[in-house]
């Protein structure tokens, strides 16, 4: 924990950019460049990028990072079923089910399919088993591949079977990437103007919306005012405030002050930027000034604001009861600021 802030993150990424998983006819390379030069750009000292270029996370380094060198209290290893570039995607889903697998008190298996990949029916069957046989309890989903491929949130024949297969095995949210193109995706295929259809249509399923869909950002915090099933994590914008503070502060505000305190939620974007205590802090200190208040009506950020976006939202949406939690991490609710000594060791053994 982070002084008293139960700190769930919402989006770790367990990276396989290993030559295997590199697939050349779309691009593999110059994707993952891309990927890690966007980690640069918004990099500093004290907020470092990791180069995982050729490389693949293991499920040690993952804990160490996260919960030994952090407060993060539990996180959610989300599938990337990104393939331009990637075969198993930049982030499989079997490489997040086996973090699961070894840490289970910590860990929330976030499966991920594409009907582009699987196709129509065997994006339904692939996710029922990673449902029934991983415990997948949400699906990640990139829509948007290389040359202009893509497909719809609100497509009645290809997207709806999934939403409905996952309410029916009991998975009652969906997360997207939005915005933020790499290599030859177009730009308008990650826009949500697809989300409102869905929305109204699955009023039961949360749809959770990654990077405020930079740089339709506008456009995804108006549509998220006007339905209470669309929750936006605020990936990417915690990283970039150590570079555009000013420009963070703004997309922040404006998600307060048009959608609410209730349904913004935390991610750390790890492990390309591996150092997450250093963001824990910088957000746990953060300050809403008072020329953005008075200027553009942005709320302030207080400690019980801080307490819903570090985890007490996605909980909620989680079905996580968080002192029940506490209370089987840590045996009793932990020092201010600090971790148990029983977490700790309890956490480097797995189950």
């Amino acid at each position: 924990m982070k002084n008293d802030y139960f700190v769930f993150d919402n989006a770790i990424h367990m990276y396989k950019l290993t030559d295997d998983n590199l697939d050349e006819r779309t691009g593999g390379r110059k994707s993952t460049n891309a990927l890690v030069e966007y980690a640069k750009l918004y990099s500093r000292p004290g907020y470092p990028y990791d180069d995982i270029s050729g490389r693949e996370l293991s499920v040690e380094d993952a804990h160490r990072l996260m919960f030994d060198e952090s407060d993060t209290d539990i996180a959610m290893a989300q599938t990337v079923p990104s393939h331009g570039g990637w075969k198993l995607g930049f982030s499989p889903a079997e490489n997040n089910y086996k973090l699961k697998e070894a840490y289970p008190d910590r860990v929330l298996f976030c499966g991920g399919v594409d009907p582009i990949t699987h196709g129509r029916y065997g994006a339904v069957k692939e996710a029922i088993r990673q449902i029934t046989e991983w415990g997948a309890v949400s699906f990640k989903f990139y829509q948007a591949h290389s040359g202009g491929v893509s497909w719809r949130i609100d497509d009645r024949q290809v997207a709806y079977p999934i939403w409905e297969a996952c309410l029916e095995n009991g998975v009652t949210n969906v997360q997207f990437h939005k915005g933020l193109a790499f290599n030859t995706q177009h730009i308008i295929d990650l826009a949500p103007y697809d989300l409102e259809r869905a929305a109204q249509d699955f009023p039961e399923m949360t749809f959770i919306v990654h990077h405020l869909g930079e740089p339709f950002i506008d456009e995804t915090i108006n549509i998220a005012s006007r339905y209470e099933n669309i929750s936006l994590a605020l990936t990417a914008w915690i990283n970039q405030y150590p570079v555009a503070p000013r420009a963070a502060l703004h997309a922040i505000g404006k998600c307060l002050l048009h959608v609410g305190e209730d349904r913004l939620l935390w991610g750390s974007e790890a492990f390309v930027w591996p150092k997450v205590q250093a963001y824990i802090d910088l957000f746990a200190d953060m300050t809403m000034p008072e020329d953005l208040q008075d200027g553009y009506g942005y709320p302030e950020l207080t400690d019980q604001v801080k307490a819903k976006i570090f985890g007490l939202n996605f909980a909620r949406i989680m079905g996580i009861d968080v002192e029940a939690k506490k209370a089987e991490l840590y045996g009793a609710p932990s020092p201010k600021g600090k971790k148990a000594k029983k977490n700790k060791k309890a956490g480097s053994h797995g189950k």
